[in-house]
Formats: structure tokens, sequence, C-alpha cells
């Protein structure tokens, strides 16, 4: 199936020239100098904190509220004993990637958000296999088309993800041809917004969202839909809503579906720092049963307590006929710590990796850096400012998911800790994700031959500044994948270090190795050294 959605995130991407986001200041006396308020302070002071680039040269700060426009060029250069990721049939290569990309961010105007693009140019020496071609997109917009009335939401990615959860797996995708596919996801929520009066407030929102997958029809899904919302409004601890939505969902590998739900819910804020709720409602879906549709009652309890601003907790339930959902977060910043930790329950129409499946360095730590910086630009900033000091790709994947299709039961656990020193870092990150049929759905892919796939990602990670200028970090990973037989069972265990010095104010470079010993359906050896050079312009 050609990869429509992809092409058309692609494209969005390059017509807009995007480039790096906002840099973030590097020494504390410069933050002192400008005044910021104290709240301020507290965030800014934990971006020392939490990042190594606290000591390193500082890079020319652009306009604090206008719009980012900056490009890059990544050269990499990697000798593997083991491109094909064989036992028996090891083929020893020289990888070289060239990367251009861009990335822009605006935190005002008409529109804000932030977009990363990069086009990877993989090329293999001694070695029979092809040079190719693969993309890297995030994008995070919103476009505010009538002054304070009418708006749309973008959010489109395009990664690698394996196709199989039991087939070869690697940490990074220039190796893995075999079982790797380019995946793009485009979702755009246009939403219309007024009052009512002094008495009540009105959302009217749609959503749209395409996911293709280049060379393959598994993953490939359609949905769209809309909701009308009614808010009470009113400065009291008591609140009301009422809310209306509809859903279609359709994929070439799957049955088609379609869920229509009416629910009102009730408020209660009895304290700044309290917020509670309970909803009451009615939905009409085919997701266990492609027969006919199924009328059920759904309930739910909500509660988030915000008692500092370094400490948040929330939680909510929900009942439905087709299994119920969950979910849990916790997040807790110290002076020198960042604490994270998620558990959640909830039903995917689509691709397994677009909803949790697939987590990739980037991914992992913006959820980890959220209390830390809530403002989604500034966050993409930092967390890429972060990795590349580390040496460690945005793209690469920590769990590498599969692909899927029609409704499925996401179950999944996160837990993240950094710990931070005067000039060193250690940061654990722990993932849990089971994936399992709905009602009388098949499955397609892996989900075809296991009701239930469950996979487990584990990685640490060390760092030290040696000089204002040169970084040296250790990590260790681990992803295990287990189906319900007792043939399906795959492990990943790897170790990288990474020496990254910044040559200039935009010129860096990183050099390091790696080793990584896969077991169970796919045993392989793979050794590796690394080198990168990264220009910004």
């Amino acid at each position: 199936m050609p990869p429509v959605a992809m092409d058309t995130v692609t494209a969005m991407a390059t017509g807009m020239n995007t480039a790096m986001a906002a840099t973030m200041l590097t020494s504390r006396e410069r933050l002192i100098q400008r005044g910021v308020g104290r709240g301020h302070e507290l965030v800014a002071a934990g971006l020392l904190l939490i990042s190594p680039l606290g000591w390193a040269q500082e890079a020319p700060a652009g306009p604090a509220q206008g719009s980012q426009l900056r490009a890059r060029l990544n050269l990499s250069q990697t000798v593997t004993d083991n491109l094909e990721l064989s036992s028996g049939n090891k083929d020893a290569a020289l990888i070289t990637v060239v990367s251009p990309g861009v990335t822009w961010s605006s935190r005002s105007g008409g529109l804000r958000g932030s977009v990363d693009y990069s086009l990877d140019g993989i090329a293999y020496t001694k070695t029979e296999r092809g040079s190719r071609l693969q993309n890297a997109l995030n994008a995070n917009l919103s476009a505010e088309l009538i002054d304070r009335r009418l708006f749309v939401d973008v959010r489109a990615t395009v990664g690698q993800q394996s196709q199989s959860a039991f087939g070869p797996q690697t940490t990074t995708p220039e190796l893995n041809a075999v079982n790797s596919r380019e995946v793009g996801t485009l979702s755009t929520s246009p939403y219309l917004v007024g009052q009512l009066g002094g008495w009540a407030s009105y959302e009217l929102r749609g959503n749209f969202s395409r996911t293709e997958t280049r060379g393959s029809s598994l993953g490939d899904n359609r949905s769209a839909g809309g909701s009308a919302r009614l808010s009470s409004a009113g400065a009291g601890p008591l609140s009301a809503w009422l809310l209306l939505s509809t859903q279609r969902s359709a994929s070439p590998e799957a049955r088609s579906t379609q869920n229509d739900s009416l629910s009102v819910g009730l408020g209660y804020r009895p304290d700044t720092d309290v917020q509670l709720g309970v909803n009451l409602g009615r939905e009409r879906n085919d997701y266990l049963t492609g027969a006919q549709a199924a009328n059920g009652v759904t309930v739910g309890v909500s509660a988030n307590w915000t008692p500092s601003p370094r400490t948040s907790l929330n939680g909510s339930w929900q009942r439905h006929d087709y299994g119920n959902s969950h979910s849990l977060g916790f997040e807790h910043r110290m002076a020198r710590s960042v604490w994270r930790y998620s558990d959640s329950r909830s039903l995917n129409l689509g691709n397994v990796g677009t909803n949790g499946g697939v987590r990739t360095n980037y991914d992992q730590y913006y959820l980890l850096f959220a209390s830390l910086e809530p403002d989604p630009v500034k966050r993409d900033a930092l967390v890429r400012a972060y990795l590349q000091q580390l040496g460690i790709s945005p793209d690469a994947p920590i769990a590498n998911g599969f692909l899927s299709a029609g409704p499925t039961r996401l179950t999944s656990q996160q837990l993240a800790v950094t710990l931070q020193e005067q000039r060193g870092s250690l940061t654990a990150l722990v993932g849990r994700t089971v994936t399992g049929r709905v009602g009388d759905n098949a499955g397609v892919g892996d989900l075809a031959s296991s009701a239930q796939i469950e996979q487990r990602s584990y990685s640490l990670t060390a760092a030290y500044q040696l000089t204002p200028l040169t970084s040296l970090s250790l990590s260790a990973a681990r992803q295990e994948t287990d189906g319900d037989g007792a043939a399906q069972s795959t492990q990943l265990t790897s170790y990288s270090l990474n020496l990254s010095t910044r040559f200039g104010q935009r010129l860096s470079g990183q050099l390091g190795g790696r080793r990584s010993r896969s077991t169970g359906l796919q045993a392989y050896n793979e050794n590796a050294v690394f080198a990168n050079l990264t220009q910004q312009f």
C-alpha cells in the first residue's frame, strides 16, 4: 500500500524548513542577570542540574518568544562485524550515514509548536547490501485560525519500527533492514470553542488520523470522529460537563470498528491542590464482535493531587463492556533527581507502535522531563540537547514494538529515575507493555499466533562531564519479548560507550563503541565502533 500519509507528513516537514529548537541557557549567572522570577528560577535551576550542558560552552541565544529555524548536518561512520545480525553468516561492513536535518520551533504567534525532520542516507561498503533512505520526523503543532475561537492541533511522526516482535531486534535502525519498516502517522484535530452567555462554554472537535507503513499494509489504519462538549462556567468548587462523541476506525488487515458515546460528569475541587471527578454514560460499539454493536453503561472516577510544583499524583478508572481502563501517574522532582511512574490500560484501535508499543530515547526523556519543563517547545529543545551531549540517538528505539491492526488491549507500566550530581548523572528506565487481542478479533501479524505479547525494557545510563566541553557516557540496555508459545521469546542485551566533545559553538562530535547480544529465536552477537560529527548552521 503506498505510504500516502507518510509522504504527506514528510512533505509538510520539508516545506516548513524545520530546524533546531530554542537553545537552553548554560550558566547560572546568565539566569540571574536576566532577572527571572522565582517560579522560573526553579525550572532554570533544574535544567542546569539535569543536563551536562550546564557546564558546556554557551551557544548563541535566539529570540525568547519568537520562532527559531536551524539546520544541521550529521555524518556517521560505523564499522560492524555482523551486518546481517546472524549467528552463522556474519557480514562485516562499513556503514556511512549522511543525515541533513532541520528543526523549527515557535512559542508565539498564530502557529506554535516544534517540528524536527531528518533524512538519513545510508550507504554500505564491503557488502552486497544496497544503500537506502529513511526518514525521521517528530512534529507537534497548534494553529490559531480565528482569534480565540478556531484552532487546529497537528501531530505527525515518521520512524522505524520492527515488523515482528520475534524477528531480529537491534538498538540501531541502520542494521535491521529485514525486520524494520518505516511507519508514518498524521493526526489532525480542528476545534471550535466559545461561550454560551456567562453560564457555560462549548467545544466542538474533530479527530482524524492516518497511519501508513512503507512496504506493507500491516499497521495501516484510518480513523475519523468528533465530539461536542458543554462545560459549566464559574469559579466555584463544583463543575459539570456533557460529552457526545463518535469514532470510526478502518484497517485493510482487520475489520472496521465504531463507537458512539454520551456521558455526563461532575467535578469537585475542595482545594486548589485537589480535583475529583465522576462520570456516567452509555456507549455503543462493536469492539468485542463485528456482528452487531452492543450497548452498555460506562462509569468512571478520577482524582488529581498536586501538593507542590514539584509533585503530582493522578489516577482514573473507567468501566467499559469491552474491558475496564485505568491510568495512574506520579511525578516528583527533588533538588538533584526526577522520579516518574505511570501505569495504564486502554484500548488501542490501530497499530500498536503508535500508542506505546514503540518508545524511542526521545519519547522516554520527553516524558521524564515533563515536570522539569512543562512548556513543550522548551522541553523539546532540552531533550535533544541532552541526548546530543550524551551521544545518544533520539530516534533509536528503547522498545521495538511490532506491527498490528484492529482493536487490541494495551497495558503499560513505565518507571524513570534520573539522579544528578555536580558533574555527573545517572538515569534508569524500566518499561513493560502487554498487548492482547480483544473479543473475537483473530489478530494479525504476531497476534495471529499469540493472543498476548509481553515486552519489557530496561536501561541504565551514566554520564560524567570530563571538561566543560567533553563528556563520557556508558549505557546498558536490555529488551525482552515473550509470546504464548515457549519458542516465542527473544532477548537483546546491549552496552555502549560514548565520548562526546564540542569543538566550537556549532560543531560537536562523538566517538564510541557497542556490543549487542541477542538470544532466543534470532540469536546473534554484534560488535561495532562508530564516530559522529554534527555541524549546526
